[in-house]
């Protein structure tokens, strides 16, 4: 039933480890054996972290644990090519180029199947594995997401300037993927007119190094006209300083969810390292040479070279203006120095993948960890430039003494990716929440899906508010995170609809909410997951309020947090619609999407009431029949064959049942959860290009692939964490109050029933623990039997 993966002896697996990967080995290994991150290139530094040891922690009356700690430096054990293919609705919408933790930085490749096409939605961060052509390097994109946006800033090298290369289909050219590389801070393509390009970024500062076939004739070309597939150019604006080497201006784009608030422009300010030896630009026509500044839709301009070194071009990026975007590049690349730049990226990467240490006896679980560590810190986004300045939600520039982040995914995010940020990089945490504190100060409403300066109003629900509660719960200061401010905010919109004409679209129909205690199917679309969202959102409130010390609001919304308890049709046994003369809508079909669901059916549905998950397997007959119908959603699951469409029973590749593996132990049951999250690990994950099992979603899924590795899943909102089956045999998380060790001396594939669990070597009568047990450190052992 399970896969069963190969052990391997320490010092082969050390070999395998140290082993550098063949050029262009993109695909991943799937065997336990040989390169362990494909398509990586050989990392320049060693380890950079400090205070981490590999040695084992074993004490002296517990056996030697199995297997051995991920080799360092931690990074060869990153693939960015994971998730960066898939079809349909597996497309994982990653992509291979480089940037440092967070940064705002993402130059990589624009690519295209032959002849220029590219479906948006499978190229929502510029890039698909199978494509075989490249049209230039954009400097900005989100990760993960289904939406396509950004792509700011495209540079694209060539061999001699014509009037065709205004247009990509001019300066398009084919890519050699036997030659592709990528690792943690660094990208390298060889195309096929023979120029090498790699990509490495600082946080605020994309760097391109085009080394050209010798004898040829230099060109790049910066295009403000074109862009990502379905993103619109709004503006562009060039204006060319030859003696200076330099090249300012914005380039002002209008994806899939900017386009809701008129779009997002981008300053930035372009240097190379070697004098032009010629420049032109154009306007909507044929370039004009010497011509050194253009405004407009379809501008651009061009610096040719002459013969001889590599061309660093280095592009610093504000949201401000471009005078910040060149102080930018002042203070992170002055030298245009290429090396430097990827040796601190490596190095930034290094430092945060040490703060967990895995053990295993697999070199491809080593893979599959760590790229998901990766893909966890790419999103957020930074957005405040090195003197604290960052343009806000009210497109005034404000200033801030620390970093101001944006692009916050929260509707898929608040689940896996903050809670693991709270648990493990609180530092991170704590920034993004002050920025989301201050979007709803400048803006005057907390957004529920921020992207880049603007309010975009996707998805459903208020999630911020079960955020701010998953980090208050587990011990952030609320004074410095300025809860009071952002309650403020979060309650307003709790309690009544906005006014017209604000760009913040607010709760659907709370009016009837209040009033009827669930969101009517006459409201519209998603009316039954607007009731569950909210309900989870004012559980959320409950608990921000008592931190706050507002007992009447505590109780009012602790209230509130059972309205779920009102769509739960107990004929239908189904979490449904209902129309506002109390009738409950019923449902033909379960496994088909409803109207009044948002991204899911009425199955995947059934368990989406995190917070209260026993009062839902009440309603359903108590924790026996509960867990008897989970088990049977999820044999439904194993038999499902998967295709481009969602599946129909559980589904990981979206986010409303992605917490269902572990309302097994909710209920008790620890060998169910530590059964099926085991199963949706190894089913639903690779380490190919369609490796992830739909879009990460700002790297949501991957940070769901980590806490099931990790054997503990937390529920958002809350302190609990449940208990799983880890896939390695100790693993050490440094966490602020001192060391977590979860140890698990059986890790196979088909010997994943839990036996016993017991914290600090007491037995454990629940699969649970709180956070406040394990903020300080300690050792959960997990024993696991066939």
């Amino acid at each position: 039933m399970f896969p069963r993966l190969r052990l391997l002896p320490a010092a082969f697996l050390l070999a395998a480890c140290n082993e550098t990967p063949p050029a262009g080995a993109t695909d991943g290994d799937t065997s336990t054996s040989g390169s362990t991150s494909s398509g990586a290139t050989e990392p320049t530094t060693g380890s950079t972290s400090e205070g981490t040891s590999m040695s084992p922690t074993t004490g002296p009356e517990e056996p030697e644990l199995p297997g051995m700690f991920a080799p360092e430096p931690l990074i060869r054990h990153v693939n960015p090519f994971i998730g960066t293919g898939g079809s349909g609705y597996g497309v994982g919408s990653a992509f291979p180029g480089p940037q440092v933790p967070f940064g705002l930085a993402r130059p990589g490749p624009d690519t295209t199947l032959a002849g220029g096409f590219a479906l948006g939605f499978s190229h929502c961060a510029g890039y698909h594995y199978d494509d075989t052509e490249v049209q230039g390097f954009s400097q900005t994109r989100m990760h993960g997401t289904g939406i396509v946006d950004y792509g700011a800033v495209r540079v694209m090298p060539t061999l001699g300037m014509s009037p065709d290369k205004t247009d990509p289909g001019g300066y398009r050219v084919a890519l050699d993927k036997a030659t592709e590389k990528a690792s943690a801070g660094y990208y390298a393509v060889t195309l096929a007119s023979g120029i090498e390009a790699e990509l490495t970024a600082t946080a605020r500062v994309g760097l391109q190094r085009f080394t050209f076939p010798e004898g040829q004739d230099p060109v790049v070309i910066l295009d403000l006209a074109h862009g990502l597939p379905d993103v619109e150019t709004v503006s562009g604006q060039v204006e060319v300083d030859a003696k200076a080497g330099e090249i300012r201006g914005h380039h002002h784009v209008s994806g899939g969810y900017s386009g809701r608030f008129g779009g997002v422009k981008v300053y930035y300010a372009l240097r190379a390292s070697r004098p032009f030896a010629e420049f032109g630009s154009w306007n909507d026509g044929a370039p004009t040479a010497g011509a050194p500044s253009q405004e407009g839709e379809a501008v651009g301009a061009y610096l040719r070279f002459d013969p001889g070194e590599p061309v660093v071009i280095a592009v610093g990026l504000s949201f401000v203006d471009a005078a910040h975007a060149a102080m930018n590049l002042d203070a992170e690349a002055p030298e245009l120095d290429f090396e430097a730049a990827r040796t601190a990226a490596e190095a930034a990467w290094e430092k945060d993948l040490a703060r967990v240490q895995v053990r295993g006896e697999s070199a491809r679980d080593f893979e599959l960890f760590y790229s998901a560590l990766y893909h966890v810190l790419l999103m957020p986004t930074l957005a405040s430039d090195v003197d604290g300045s960052y343009r806000g939600l009210d497109d005034a520039v404000h200033t801030t003494d620390g970093p101001y982040y944006t692009d916050f995914s929260l509707w898929d995010t608040f689940r896996t990716l903050h809670p693991l940020l709270t648990l493990l990089y609180p530092e991170y945490q704590g920034d993004m929440l002050r920025s989301l504190t201050r979007m709803a100060e400048d803006g005057g409403w907390m957004p529920r899906w921020p992207l880049g300066t603007g309010y975009t109003n996707g998805m459903d629900g208020e999630s911020a508010t079960v955020v701010y509660a998953d980090s208050i719960l587990k011990g952030f200061d609320p004074e410095e995170v300025g809860l009071a401010s952002a309650y403020a905010a979060m309650r307003e919109t709790a309690m009544a609809p906005v006014p017209p004409g604000s760009p913040y679209g607010g709760r659907m129909a709370v009016d009837k909410y209040i009033e009827l205690g669930y969101v009517p199917v006459e409201a519209g679309f998603s009316s039954s997951s607007w009731t569950l969202e909210s309900a989870y959102n004012d559980f959320a409130l409950s608990k921000l309020a008592e931190a706050l010390g507002e007992q009447g609001d505590a109780a009012m919304f602790a209230e509130r947090a059972g309205y779920w308890k009102n769509v739960w049709d107990p004929d239908q046994q189904l979490l449904v619609a209902r129309s506002e003369s109390g009738a409950f809508v019923p449902v033909a079909d379960p496994l088909t999407w409803q109207d009044f669901y948002a991204e899911g059916n009425a199955l995947q549905y059934a368990w989406y009431t995190p917070h209260d998950i026993e009062g839902l397997a009440d309603a359903m007959g108590g924790p026996d029949a509960a867990l008897q119908r989970l088990q049977k959603f999820f044999e439904d699951s194993e038999k499902e064959v998967l295709g481009l469409m969602p599946q129909q029973y559980y589904w990981q590749g979206n986010e409303p049942d992605i917490h269902a593996p572990f309302v097994f132990s909710a209920l008790g049951d620890h060998a169910g959860s530590a059964r099926w999250s085991r199963w949706v690990l190894r089913n639903r994950y690779g380490d190919t290009p369609s490796g992830l099992p739909g879009n990460d979603d700002g790297g949501t899924m991957s940070a769901w692939l980590m806490f099931a590795a990790l054997g503990v899943f937390p529920i958002a909102g809350t302190e609990v964490y449940l208990l799983g089956s880890p896939i390695f045999s100790e693993s050490i998380l440094h966490l602020e109050g001192g060391d977590l060790r979860i140890v698990a001396p059986v890790t196979s594939d088909d010997a994943v029933h839990s036996a016993a669990a017991s914290w600090q070597g007491e037995p454990l009568a629940q699969p649970r623990l709180l956070h406040g047990d394990i903020a300080q450190g300690g050792t959960l052992q997990i024993d696991l039997g066939p």
